[in-house]
């Protein structure tokens, strides 16, 4: 028998990659007992937990009704895998009923829902622990390790561009272009925003320029979609059986962002640039630059010396921090290495073995008494960066991101926040 009883809500693509990542934990570290799943569609609760029966060798009993999953699984945790604007009732349930909670990226649909959900936990003294994979790869912990060694010198500017042109719902979930829910921005640059500051530290102010081009997107999926299996049972919402949803939230945002350490960021984020693809993902230091992989692609780090104009040999940025150490939960998924200037496996083996070492950090803040390494307020204040270019836009204006944090700037929010009754 595994230390602690999980449950899972939410059995979407997200849904079904946690499961995976679930089977994961278990194969390495043995910490959890998946022994229920939730969604309110049984079909797709059903389509993951025979995923479960083939990966953990036992099948998790199956509900549609939260209230139902406490009352008799009692676990002692409760992964949260649903839409953004249901992260805050079963959060607040979870910890009423006296459970441990992890919550997928955003934390919450706006920034007051998140502080709710915070102030839950304090009150429940359970762990909260918010899920943002992207940072616990290994290829990210070399570059926040060659940030802190200072090898380069101080950081001065953070440039992080990526744009497309599609008219397709990304997934097929409506939910992700609907602004009461979360929009494209809230679920898709969260991931930025926590690395940025994970990278830069705390930001000051956000200047942002956003727009809604596309105003109608389809369902259909093109045949290369690398997540296209893990989406498949998802079962389509009522919104989305036309085939087409009206689209509400912005889909371009061209941001500046003053970090208070006074350097300087700049983040391009669209999925309305039709043709030419353009990316870009460098951090700039005094001494040279550092040219970051794509997320879970296990390609190198690139550094480029000042006053150099071709990067170093892929093996330099493991050498420039010959102390650098992977923690325990991610050495123990990634074979026992504890250094690794690249790595090459599947999306699929990558997306789990990320969301296995969330898992079991939040699994050993259970059972150490300890703080998870992204606790609720770092998982919100990625939702405020969000939001402060989102306000920002609005108001066409500069904003402080401590107002936006501290709910002191919220007329962009009022939308979702009178959706939740907050």
């Amino acid at each position: 028998m595994a230390d602690l009883r999980i449950a899972q809500v939410g059995c979407g693509g997200m849904g079904l990659r946690h499961l995976y990542g679930e089977v994961e934990t278990r194969r390495v570290f043995g910490t959890f007992d998946l022994v229920a799943l939730c969604d309110v569609n049984r079909k797709a609760a059903e389509h993951v937990a025979d995923e479960a029966e083939k990966g953990l060798g036992a099948r998790p009993n199956v509900y549609t009704d939260f209230d139902e999953l406490l009352e008799r699984e009692r676990p002692d945790a409760v992964d949260i895998v649903t839409d953004a604007g249901t992260h805050h009732t079963i959060a607040l349930k979870a910890f009423a009923a006296g459970v441990h909670v992890a919550v997928e990226k955003p934390i919450a649909l706006t920034v007051r829902a998140g502080r709710e959900i915070i102030a839950a936990a304090e009150r429940a003294g359970r762990v909260l622990s918010v899920h943002e994979n992207y940072r616990r790869d290994p290829m990210v912990r070399l570059v926040r390790a060659v940030l802190d060694a200072g090898v380069l010198g101080e950081p001065r500017l953070l440039m992080d561009v990526s744009a497309s042109g599609t008219r397709r719902m990304p997934h097929t979930t409506a939910w992700r272009h609907l602004k009461h829910r979360g929009g494209y921005l809230l679920d898709y640059a969260v991931h930025n925003a926590d690395l940025h500051m994970y990278f830069m530290g705390d930001v000051d102010t956000v200047y942002a320029e956003t727009a809604l081009w596309e105003k109608v997107r389809t369902l259909d999926r093109p045949e290369s979609d690398s997540m296209a299996e893990m989406y498949r049972h998802r079962v389509q919402e009522d919104i989305e059986r036309s085939g087409a949803v009206e689209v509400d939230s912005e889909d371009m945002a061209i941001v500046v962002m003053r970090f208070k350490s006074g350097a300087i960021g700049q983040m391009t984020k669209t999925i309305a640039a039709p043709g030419e693809g353009t990316a870009a993902d460098i951090i700039y230091c005094a001494e040279g630059s550092i040219r970051l992989p794509s997320a879970r692609s296990g390609r190198p780090v690139l550094i480029t010396r000042l006053g150099e104009s071709e990067p170093l040999p892929p093996e330099a940025a493991l050498e420039m921090v010959p102390d650098f150490q992977l923690d325990d939960q991610t050495a123990g998924l990634f074979d026992g290495r504890r250094r690794l200037a690249s790595y090459d496996l599947d999306f699929r083996q990558t997306d789990a073995k990320n969301i296995a070492i969330e898992l079991q950090d939040f699994a050993r803040a259970i059972l150490d008494e300890r703080l998870p390494e992204v606790t609720g307020e770092v998982g919100l204040g990625a939702v405020a960066l969000v939001y402060a270019i989102l306000e920002s836009g609005l108001a066409r204006r500069p904003v402080s991101f401590d107002d936006v944090m501290y709910d002191r700037v919220n007329d962009y929010q009022r939308v979702a926040n009178d959706h939740l009754g907050l």
